[in-house]
């Protein structure tokens, strides 16, 4: 999709809806699992998924990041029309990804027990999340492969394919889970194995339309099409924000330790109180998606009063979003968390975290949404010091001092503290004007600013 003509409002929404419906479904992944698990296996194994999931986010978060990376780069070259430089920057992306997805999966298998060893898993859930868990890392080839293939596809404009890949592997692995589970007997490993199986489905999909469809810069390993210069600014960019991802998440994971402290029911209601926010919040995350390769695509033709519409219309459909879904989230929490269980203790712990921080949407949205912009014009530092501060700086003090005194609910509270602190980074960043000068070298010395 060429985003540098045209209507901006419509154009942000038809590129934006794919990618909201992808992200949704991307969250049913986990959340299927977890309503599978908690109403056919019971409390203690949905407490193992839930407490696994900072470790996976963790351990795949610096290389999903630096993906964005690859996206941003081939927006703009994409946006300058220079045909050539697209093809090395897709396959040097594809050869460095696949290799450090490989490495990290062999890293993480072997080091899984000790991971859940220092997240204070309770001992009755330890064996489940390590067999869940590793499973897992034996798949992060597969769901690191996706991504990649998702950020080429928005690089160039596309999020409908990517979205028709999402459809067939979500339905892959509902229907995985249902029968590794009631049929194979597997308990939560079967979950894992559903998980990685569809992964690799989204994977072999997505390359095999990726090379169908794009004759022009399609993948291809050989010698000539490797670009030290490119694999540069692709890190340049993408791995301020796989740091600030992995920073973001190893904040999560130190949280999630101290919700552990609180015993099994707690940990079972933070696990799928947290899928339910991640979910509710899809939209923002989708605006972020789509201004940013509306912002890459402009900067690079150099239209930026396009981009500042862009933005505005975006944060103006984010905050009518947010306020529909505290609504929501605040009238009908409980009856929500009754379709992951029936446990009435696990459904009132929840129920409080979600009634906490859904009143904060709004100041969600707007530090959400505006990243976009960060990263589209290869700003994405500011956005791993936004991650410091508001993680490390604000929300995990005040999650340790909280809980000591209120119990989980303390830990509830300081959600929405860090993010009132990203509000003012990225919408100060945004007022600073900084983005209006594109941060990658390939594309600077042609555009004029």
């Amino acid at each position: 999709m060429d985003f540098t003509n045209g209507s901006i409002t419509q154009k942000i929404v038809k590129f934006s809806v794919p990618l909201l419906i992808g992200n949704i479904l991307q969250q049913i992944y986990s959340i299927s699992d977890s309503i599978i698990v908690g109403n056919l296996l019971g409390s203690d194994p949905l407490a193992a998924i839930g407490a696994t999931m900072p470790i996976i986010q963790v351990s795949i978060a610096l290389v999903i990041g630096i993906t964005s990376g690859a996206s941003v780069v081939i927006s703009q070259l994409y946006g300058a029309n220079r045909i050539n430089e697209i093809k090395k920057a897709v396959t040097t992306s594809f050869a460095f990804f696949m290799v450090l997805s490989l490495l990290l999966s062999v890293i993480g298998y072997i080091i899984t027990d000790q991971l859940l060893l220092w997240m204070n898993v309770p001992e009755e859930v330890l064996p489940m999340a390590a067999a869940y868990l590793k499973v897992i890392f034996v798949g992060t080839v597969f769901k690191v492969g996706y991504n990649l293939m998702n950020s080429l596809f928005r690089g160039i404009g596309n999020s409908q394919i990517p979205l028709l890949v999402l459809v067939i592997s979500t339905i892959l692995n509902v229907v995985l889970d249902f029968v590794f589970i009631q049929f194979f007997h597997l308990g939560v490993e079967g979950t894992a194995w559903a998980t990685i199986i569809s992964q690799l489905v989204s994977f072999a999909i997505s390359f095999i339309l990726f090379q169908k469809n794009n004759i022009s810069f399609k993948i291809s390993l050989k010698k000539e099409n490797y670009d030290k210069a490119l694999l540069h600014s692709i890190l340049t960019i993408g791995l301020p924000t796989g740091l600030k991802a992995t920073l973001y998440w190893g904040g999560y994971a130190i949280i999630t330790s101290t919700v552990n402290s609180f015993g099994a029911a707690t940990v079972a209601a933070f696990g799928i109180a947290s899928r339910i926010d991640c979910f509710v919040q899809t939209p923002q995350g989708s605006l972020n998606s789509g201004l940013a390769s509306f912002t890459g695509q402009n900067i690079g033709a150099g239209k930026l009063d396009r981009i500042r519409s862009a933005l505005k219309a975006s944060n103006f459909i984010g905050i009518s979003l947010a306020l529909a879904t505290t609504a929501a989230i605040y009238l009908f929490s409980s009856q929500i968390l009754s379709l992951f269980t029936d446990d009435e203790e696990i459904i009132a712990i929840g129920a409080e975290y979600l009634k906490t921080v859904s009143l904060f949407y709004v100041v969600y949205s707007l530090q959400e949404v505006v990243q976009g912009v960060a990263v589209g014009s290869g700003y994405t530092l500011i956005l791993m010091i936004s991650t410091i501060a508001a993680m490390w700086l604000v929300r995990i003090p005040i999650a340790e001092i909280l809980s000591k005194h209120i119990g989980a609910r303390g830990v509830w509270i300081s959600i929405p503290s860090g993010w009132f602190v990203a509000m003012l980074f990225t919408n100060g960043f945004y007022l600073s004007g900084k983005w209006k000068k594109p941060k990658t070298r390939q594309t600077r010395n042609e555009i004029k600013i």
